[in-house]
């Protein structure tokens, strides 16, 4: 057999491969992708309609009104996703984004002027975004253990505390489905103000 084409069909077959496995991965993390300004408050076009393929189902409210009464929910034109926004007393915000569709997914991205610092700081980061969900928890009713992913997160930064870095996925739970807790995005958005985004998810269903 000629080599070339000896060569050629090797390279085809490994690329395919890498390919194959590159869109398992990317898959599989679909659900702790960056979620900028946009995303956060509202759905894209794209994904009006999907839920009739999704496993899970319509988003309902989490937070406890009794406790954070400043709270707004909105389901998204998809009819599936939500997103709902907490007025804290001290000028911060949080904004959950409720989606998902092989996974569930609550992303939490506080907007706040309580800690200032490189958004490089990974182990800054990490440390307050742990205060920040843990702040809020208790205002929480969801179908993730909360409690358990934090525990779990605080775990990972005692761990790993020189090799930190975003949209890394630590499991927690021994459940059915995989449980995981992820530091997605730090982002400057004012003077002395920054958006930090922490995500549970449940998955695949």
């Amino acid at each position: 057999m000629n080599i070339f084409l000896i060569v050629s069909t090797i390279l085809l077959f490994s690329c395919g491969s890498n390919s194959n496995k590159k869109e398992n991965l990317e898959d599989r993390k679909v659900q702790v992708a960056e979620l900028d300004k946009t995303t956060m408050y509202k759905s894209d076009k794209n994904e009006v309609n999907q839920d009739i393929d999704c496993t899970r189902g319509q988003a309902e409210p989490i937070v406890i009104k009794d406790i954070y009464p400043k709270t707004t929910f909105t389901l998204q034109s998809d009819n599936l996703t939500a997103i709902e926004t907490i007025e804290l007393n001290d000028g911060d915000k949080v904004v959950i984004k409720n989606w998902g569709c092989k996974y569930y997914v609550l992303s939490f991205r506080f907007e706040t002027s309580k800690y200032a610092a490189d958004t490089t700081a990974m182990k800054y980061w990490y440390v307050n975004s742990f205060k920040l969900m843990n702040e809020i928890k208790h205002g929480i009713d969801a179908p993730i253990d909360i409690e358990k992913g934090l525990k779990a997160f605080n775990e990972h930064i005692s761990k790993n505390v020189f090799d930190l870095e975003l949209k890394t996925e630590i499991d927690f739970g021994e459940n059915e489905f995989r449980n995981f807790v992820s530091l997605d995005n730090i982002s400057k958005i004012g003077n002395n103000r920054f958006a930090v985004t922490i995500s549970f998810a449940i998955g695949p269903l």
